[in-house]
């Protein structure tokens, strides 16, 4: 076994940890962009921290997955991740350039 090879067991183990850590660490974004959007209620803001839940709810699936592949298969099951992911990655866009297209419509 090289430096860089590591049992399965002790792989799995990592990939959870990241796992959880990224998904904290992206809910909690989402919440502070939420709470932007309650002090502001600016609503770009609001399609921030939605798309922030929705690009991190992910990695959730990803956890839960095992679960949920028995139940809907591995194709509907990486496709509701990858749509996700999508659909978060869009509201962020649409997010951060309605400020932009607010003002040239003015």
């Amino acid at each position: 076994m090289s430096l860089l090879q590591l049992s399965p067991a002790i792989q799995s183990q990592i990939a959870f940890v990241l796992t959880v850590i990224s998904t904290i660490l992206g809910l909690a974004v989402g919440y502070l962009a939420l709470r932007g959007y309650w002090q502001s209620r600016n609503r770009p803001m609001l399609f921030i921290a939605v798309g922030f839940f929705l690009v991190f709810w992910t990695p959730v699936l990803l956890v839960i997955g095992p679960y949920l592949t028995p139940l809907v298969g591995s194709f509907v099951y990486g496709m509701l991740g990858e749509i996700s992911r999508i659909i978060g990655l869009l509201s962020i866009l649409y997010g951060l350039r309605m400020p932009y297209l607010q003002r040239k419509s003015e």
